[in-house]
Protein backbone atom coordinates (compact mmCIF):
# COMPACT_ATOMS: atom_id res chain seq x y z
CA UNK A 1 0.00 0.00 0.00
CA UNK A 2 0.83 3.68 -0.65
CA UNK A 3 2.18 5.36 3.14
CA UNK A 4 3.91 8.43 4.42
CA UNK A 5 6.28 7.13 6.90
CA UNK A 6 8.50 8.45 9.65
CA UNK A 7 11.96 6.96 8.63
CA UNK A 8 13.80 8.99 11.44
CA UNK A 9 12.81 11.60 14.10
CA UNK A 10 12.83 15.10 12.95
CA UNK A 11 11.30 18.22 10.96
CA UNK A 12 8.73 18.43 8.77
CA UNK A 13 10.67 17.53 5.93
CA UNK A 14 11.89 13.56 7.48
CA UNK A 15 8.57 12.28 5.76
CA UNK A 16 9.10 9.50 2.78
CA UNK A 17 6.32 8.79 0.55
CA UNK A 18 6.76 4.73 -0.29
CA UNK A 19 5.22 0.92 -0.54
CA UNK A 20 5.10 -0.73 2.02
CA UNK A 21 3.09 -3.83 3.10
CA UNK A 22 -0.67 -3.59 3.70
CA UNK A 23 -1.90 -4.77 7.25
CA UNK A 24 -3.37 -8.05 7.26
CA UNK A 25 -6.32 -8.39 9.88
CA UNK A 26 -7.10 -10.89 11.83
CA UNK A 27 -10.11 -12.76 12.64
CA UNK A 28 -11.42 -10.28 15.18
CA UNK A 29 -9.77 -7.13 12.75
CA UNK A 30 -10.98 -4.77 10.31
CA UNK A 31 -9.15 -3.36 7.14
CA UNK A 32 -10.06 0.02 6.96
CA UNK A 33 -9.17 2.19 3.72
CA UNK A 34 -8.13 5.48 4.87
CA UNK A 35 -10.56 8.40 3.25
CA UNK A 36 -8.92 11.16 5.62
CA UNK A 37 -6.99 12.02 8.51
CA UNK A 38 -6.34 14.86 10.43
CA UNK A 39 -3.34 16.35 12.17
CA UNK A 40 -3.08 16.72 15.65
CA UNK A 41 -0.38 18.30 17.57
CA UNK A 42 0.67 14.70 19.20
CA UNK A 43 1.64 14.22 15.80
CA UNK A 44 4.16 16.65 15.46
CA UNK A 45 5.62 15.77 18.80
CA UNK A 46 5.70 12.69 17.88
CA UNK A 47 7.70 13.19 14.66
CA UNK A 48 9.85 15.44 16.53
CA UNK A 49 10.75 11.81 19.00
CA UNK A 50 9.24 12.70 22.35
CA UNK A 51 7.09 9.30 22.59
CA UNK A 52 9.18 6.57 23.25
CA UNK A 53 6.93 3.32 22.20
CA UNK A 54 6.89 4.83 18.48
CA UNK A 55 8.91 2.52 16.71
CA UNK A 56 10.49 3.16 13.02
CA UNK A 57 10.01 3.38 10.69
CA UNK A 58 6.46 4.30 11.43
CA UNK A 59 3.48 5.49 9.70
CA UNK A 60 2.02 8.29 11.64
CA UNK A 61 -1.68 10.04 12.05
CA UNK A 62 -4.50 8.84 15.00
CA UNK A 63 -7.87 11.07 13.60
CA UNK A 64 -8.95 8.66 10.98
CA UNK A 65 -11.99 8.03 9.24
CA UNK A 66 -12.53 5.61 6.06
CA UNK A 67 -14.02 2.68 4.27
CA UNK A 68 -14.23 -1.23 5.96
CA UNK A 69 -13.02 -3.14 2.44
CA UNK A 70 -12.83 -6.73 4.75
CA UNK A 71 -13.73 -7.59 8.38
CA UNK A 72 -12.72 -10.84 9.75
CA UNK A 73 -14.71 -14.19 10.65
CA UNK A 74 -15.39 -12.51 14.26
CA UNK A 75 -16.26 -9.38 13.50
CA UNK A 76 -20.37 -8.78 13.70
CA UNK A 77 -20.88 -5.77 13.76
CA UNK A 78 -19.56 -4.28 11.05
CA UNK A 79 -19.41 -5.08 7.25
CA UNK A 80 -17.01 -4.08 3.78
CA UNK A 81 -18.52 -1.08 2.59
CA UNK A 82 -19.60 0.21 5.92
CA UNK A 83 -18.01 3.83 6.78
CA UNK A 84 -16.11 4.29 9.94
CA UNK A 85 -14.60 6.97 12.25
CA UNK A 86 -11.67 4.96 14.00
CA UNK A 87 -10.63 6.00 17.35
CA UNK A 88 -7.25 6.88 18.15
CA UNK A 89 -6.35 3.43 20.00
CA UNK A 90 -7.87 -0.34 19.97
CA UNK A 91 -8.59 -1.31 23.60
CA UNK A 92 -8.17 -4.35 24.36
CA UNK A 93 -11.71 -5.06 25.69
CA UNK A 94 -10.92 -7.77 29.02
CA UNK A 95 -9.13 -5.49 31.20
CA UNK A 96 -11.05 -3.75 34.24
CA UNK A 97 -10.91 -0.63 32.70
CA UNK A 98 -12.71 -2.01 29.58
CA UNK A 99 -15.18 -3.30 31.53
CA UNK A 100 -15.90 -0.08 33.65
CA UNK A 101 -16.24 1.99 30.38
CA UNK A 102 -13.24 3.70 30.46
CA UNK A 103 -11.58 1.99 27.78
CA UNK A 104 -9.83 4.89 26.58
CA UNK A 105 -7.15 4.35 29.55
CA UNK A 106 -6.68 0.50 28.39
CA UNK A 107 -2.58 -0.05 28.51
CA UNK A 108 -3.53 -4.12 27.50
CA UNK A 109 -4.29 -3.20 23.86
CA UNK A 110 -2.24 -3.01 20.77
CA UNK A 111 -1.50 0.43 21.26
CA UNK A 112 -1.76 3.82 19.67
CA UNK A 113 -2.14 4.85 15.48
CA UNK A 114 0.91 6.47 14.83
CA UNK A 115 3.06 4.51 17.76
CA UNK A 116 1.97 1.31 18.21
CA UNK A 117 0.19 1.04 15.24
CA UNK A 118 0.01 1.68 11.69
CA UNK A 119 -1.85 4.80 11.31
CA UNK A 120 -3.66 6.94 8.34
CA UNK A 121 -0.83 8.82 6.94
CA UNK A 122 -0.62 4.73 5.67
CA UNK A 123 -3.84 3.67 2.63
CA UNK A 124 -5.04 0.88 5.26
CA UNK A 125 -5.51 1.08 8.22
CA UNK A 126 -6.75 -2.06 11.00
CA UNK A 127 -9.24 -1.58 13.28
CA UNK A 128 -11.54 -3.54 15.78
CA UNK A 129 -15.42 -3.21 16.72
CA UNK A 130 -14.21 -1.99 20.12
CA UNK A 131 -12.38 1.16 18.31
CA UNK A 132 -14.47 1.88 15.07
CA UNK A 133 -17.75 4.16 14.92
CA UNK A 134 -20.40 3.42 12.22
CA UNK A 135 -21.32 6.34 10.82
CA UNK A 136 -24.17 8.33 9.33
CA UNK A 137 -24.72 8.82 5.90
CA UNK A 138 -24.92 12.41 6.92
CA UNK A 139 -21.38 13.10 8.35
CA UNK A 140 -19.15 12.92 4.98
CA UNK A 141 -15.65 10.85 5.72
CA UNK A 142 -13.51 14.57 5.25
CA UNK A 143 -15.00 15.82 8.75
CA UNK A 144 -15.74 12.28 10.73
CA UNK A 145 -11.68 11.95 10.50
CA UNK A 146 -11.78 15.14 13.36
CA UNK A 147 -14.57 13.20 15.54
CA UNK A 148 -12.79 10.90 17.84
CA UNK A 149 -9.64 13.31 19.05
CA UNK A 150 -10.46 16.78 17.94
CA UNK A 151 -14.01 16.90 18.77
CA UNK A 152 -14.21 13.55 21.33
CA UNK A 153 -11.33 15.68 23.50
CA UNK A 154 -12.96 18.57 24.47
CA UNK A 155 -16.05 16.70 24.86
CA UNK A 156 -14.55 14.45 27.23
CA UNK A 157 -12.36 17.18 29.24
CA UNK A 158 -15.46 18.53 29.95
CA UNK A 159 -17.23 16.09 31.31
CA UNK A 160 -14.27 15.49 33.55
CA UNK A 161 -14.53 19.07 34.61
CA UNK A 162 -18.40 19.02 36.07
CA UNK A 163 -19.63 22.24 35.04
CA UNK A 164 -23.06 23.63 35.76
CA UNK A 165 -24.65 25.85 33.40
CA UNK A 166 -23.59 29.50 33.90
CA UNK A 167 -20.06 28.56 34.83
CA UNK A 168 -17.15 29.91 33.31
CA UNK A 169 -14.22 27.74 31.16
CA UNK A 170 -10.91 29.23 30.15
CA UNK A 171 -9.15 27.26 27.60
CA UNK A 172 -5.89 27.13 26.28
CA UNK A 173 -4.26 26.64 22.94
CA UNK A 174 -8.13 27.48 21.88
CA UNK A 175 -7.28 28.19 17.94
CA UNK A 176 -6.37 24.62 17.87
CA UNK A 177 -8.25 21.68 16.44
CA UNK A 178 -8.71 20.17 20.65
CA UNK A 179 -8.95 23.95 21.43
CA UNK A 180 -11.58 25.26 18.95
CA UNK A 181 -14.12 22.28 19.10
CA UNK A 182 -13.70 22.51 23.51
CA UNK A 183 -14.83 26.70 22.74
CA UNK A 184 -18.07 25.25 20.42
CA UNK A 185 -18.66 22.43 22.82
CA UNK A 186 -18.74 24.69 25.85
CA UNK A 187 -21.24 27.71 24.46
CA UNK A 188 -23.49 24.21 23.68
CA UNK A 189 -23.35 23.51 27.51
CA UNK A 190 -24.64 26.58 28.29
CA UNK A 191 -20.45 27.51 29.89
CA UNK A 192 -19.26 31.30 29.94
CA UNK A 193 -15.95 30.27 27.76
CA UNK A 194 -12.79 31.86 28.23
CA UNK A 195 -10.18 31.69 24.76
CA UNK A 196 -7.27 31.89 25.40
CA UNK A 197 -4.53 32.98 22.06
CA UNK A 198 -1.15 33.61 20.94
CA UNK A 199 -2.68 34.87 18.08
CA UNK A 200 -4.61 38.67 17.85
CA UNK A 201 -5.66 37.44 13.68
CA UNK A 202 -7.26 34.22 15.32
CA UNK A 203 -9.57 36.27 17.86
CA UNK A 204 -12.53 36.88 15.35
CA UNK A 205 -12.59 33.19 14.28
CA UNK A 206 -12.88 32.47 18.24
CA UNK A 207 -15.67 34.53 19.15
CA UNK A 208 -17.62 33.74 16.13
CA UNK A 209 -16.92 29.70 17.60
CA UNK A 210 -18.28 30.75 20.54
CA UNK A 211 -16.26 32.42 22.83
CA UNK A 212 -17.42 34.93 25.22
CA UNK A 213 -14.61 36.33 25.49
CA UNK A 214 -11.22 36.42 24.23
CA UNK A 215 -7.32 36.87 25.34
CA UNK A 216 -4.69 37.16 23.59
CA UNK A 217 -1.71 36.60 25.20
CA UNK A 218 1.74 36.19 23.10
CA UNK A 219 3.25 36.42 26.44
CA UNK A 220 1.20 33.02 27.32
CA UNK A 221 0.20 34.85 30.43
CA UNK A 222 -3.27 35.78 31.37
CA UNK A 223 -4.43 35.09 34.49
CA UNK A 224 -4.65 38.45 35.44
CA UNK A 225 -6.82 39.14 32.68
CA UNK A 226 -8.79 36.12 33.38
CA UNK A 227 -9.49 37.57 36.81
CA UNK A 228 -10.18 41.02 35.61
CA UNK A 229 -13.07 39.58 33.10
CA UNK A 230 -14.06 37.50 36.20
CA UNK A 231 -14.39 40.83 38.86
CA UNK A 232 -11.56 38.97 41.08
CA UNK A 233 -12.80 35.39 41.43
CA UNK A 234 -11.03 33.33 38.97
CA UNK A 235 -12.58 30.67 36.56
CA UNK A 236 -14.48 27.34 37.69
CA UNK A 237 -12.28 25.24 35.74
CA UNK A 238 -9.66 25.67 33.05
CA UNK A 239 -9.21 23.19 30.38
CA UNK A 240 -5.05 23.18 29.53
CA UNK A 241 -4.30 22.14 26.12
CA UNK A 242 -0.98 23.18 25.79
CA UNK A 243 1.07 22.32 28.97
CA UNK A 244 3.69 23.32 30.26
CA UNK A 245 4.02 26.81 28.97
CA UNK A 246 0.87 28.22 30.08
CA UNK A 247 0.78 25.90 32.98
CA UNK A 248 0.99 28.10 35.60
CA UNK A 249 -0.96 30.66 34.23
CA UNK A 250 -3.85 28.59 33.85
CA UNK A 251 -3.34 27.04 37.69
CA UNK A 252 -3.71 31.14 38.73
CA UNK A 253 -6.58 31.53 37.05
CA UNK A 254 -8.79 29.26 38.73
CA UNK A 255 -11.27 30.14 41.69
CA UNK A 256 -11.07 28.65 44.81
CA UNK A 257 -12.24 24.89 44.75
CA UNK A 258 -11.71 25.35 40.66
CA UNK A 259 -10.60 22.29 38.72
CA UNK A 260 -7.88 22.11 36.25
CA UNK A 261 -8.04 19.43 33.60
CA UNK A 262 -5.46 18.82 31.20
CA UNK A 263 -5.60 17.43 28.04
CA UNK A 264 -2.15 18.32 26.54
CA UNK A 265 1.54 19.05 26.84
CA UNK A 266 2.99 20.39 23.83
CA UNK A 267 5.92 21.11 25.73
CA UNK A 268 6.67 17.82 27.00
CA UNK A 269 8.35 18.08 30.14
CA UNK A 270 8.00 19.03 33.95
CA UNK A 271 6.35 21.69 35.25
CA UNK A 272 7.30 23.80 38.66
CA UNK A 273 4.08 24.06 41.19
CA UNK A 274 3.81 25.65 44.66
CA UNK A 275 1.95 23.30 46.35
CA UNK A 276 0.09 25.96 48.40
CA UNK A 277 -1.65 27.62 45.71
CA UNK A 278 -3.39 23.83 45.32
CA UNK A 279 -3.69 23.90 48.82
CA UNK A 280 -5.14 26.96 50.13
CA UNK A 281 -7.56 26.68 47.15
CA UNK A 282 -8.08 23.19 47.16
CA UNK A 283 -7.78 23.43 43.15
CA UNK A 284 -8.36 19.82 42.12
CA UNK A 285 -5.94 18.44 39.22
CA UNK A 286 -7.70 16.05 37.00
CA UNK A 287 -6.07 14.21 33.93
CA UNK A 288 -8.18 14.06 30.63
CA UNK A 289 -7.48 11.09 27.99
CA UNK A 290 -8.77 11.53 24.75
CA UNK A 291 -12.65 10.04 24.91
CA UNK A 292 -14.35 7.15 25.88
CA UNK A 293 -16.59 5.11 22.81
CA UNK A 294 -19.80 6.35 25.11
CA UNK A 295 -18.53 10.28 24.74
CA UNK A 296 -18.12 9.19 20.69
CA UNK A 297 -21.14 8.26 20.47
CA UNK A 298 -23.14 11.48 21.98
CA UNK A 299 -20.11 13.58 19.75
CA UNK A 300 -21.85 11.60 16.46
CA UNK A 301 -25.11 12.84 17.61
CA UNK A 302 -24.00 16.47 17.99
CA UNK A 303 -22.99 16.40 14.88
CA UNK A 304 -25.79 14.53 12.99
CA UNK A 305 -28.18 17.31 14.59
CA UNK A 306 -26.10 20.38 13.52
CA UNK A 307 -25.59 21.29 17.00
CA UNK A 308 -21.72 21.14 16.51
CA UNK A 309 -20.09 21.50 13.18
CA UNK A 310 -16.56 20.26 12.87
CA UNK A 311 -13.57 23.03 12.34
CA UNK A 312 -11.42 22.31 9.27
CA UNK A 313 -8.87 25.09 8.32
CA UNK A 314 -7.66 23.17 5.22
CA UNK A 315 -7.26 19.94 3.31
CA UNK A 316 -3.82 18.73 2.03
CA UNK A 317 -2.97 16.01 0.26
CA UNK A 318 -1.39 12.97 2.32
CA UNK A 319 1.75 13.21 -0.45
CA UNK A 320 2.02 17.07 1.07
CA UNK A 321 1.74 16.00 4.29
CA UNK A 322 5.46 18.15 5.36
CA UNK A 323 3.27 21.32 4.28
CA UNK A 324 0.40 20.68 6.93
CA UNK A 325 3.08 19.94 9.20
CA UNK A 326 4.57 23.10 8.88
CA UNK A 327 1.41 24.57 8.66
CA UNK A 328 0.76 24.06 12.51
CA UNK A 329 4.17 24.71 13.30
CA UNK A 330 4.23 27.93 12.09
CA UNK A 331 0.12 28.62 13.95
CA UNK A 332 -1.13 29.75 10.37
CA UNK A 333 -4.25 27.79 11.11
CA UNK A 334 -7.60 28.00 13.03
CA UNK A 335 -8.96 24.82 13.38
CA UNK A 336 -7.72 21.46 12.07
CA UNK A 337 -5.98 20.61 8.50
CA UNK A 338 -7.13 17.29 7.14
CA UNK A 339 -5.08 14.98 4.99
CA UNK A 340 -6.66 13.16 1.93
CA UNK A 341 -6.14 10.17 0.13
CA UNK A 342 -6.12 9.80 -3.70
CA UNK A 343 -9.89 9.39 -3.82
CA UNK A 344 -10.65 11.95 -1.69
CA UNK A 345 -8.62 14.88 -3.57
Amino acid sequence: MRAVTLPRFGGPDVFVCEEVARPVPAAHQMLVKVAACGVCGHDLLNRAGNFPHTRLPAVMGHEIAGTVVEAGPLVTRFKPGDRVAVIQRIPCGLCALCGSGRENLCSSGPGFYGEGLSGGYGEFVLASERNALLLPDSITLRAACVLSCAIGTGFHALRRAGLELGDTVVVTGASGGVGIHTIKLARLLGLRAIAVSSSKAKAAHLQDSGAAEVIVAPDLSFHKAVRDLTRGEGADAVIEVVGKPTFNSSVRSLKAGGRMVIVGNLDPGNVPLNPAMAILKEIDFLGSAHATLADLRKVVDLVVRGEIAPDIADFVPVQEVSRAHRMMEERKVSGRVVLLHDDQQ
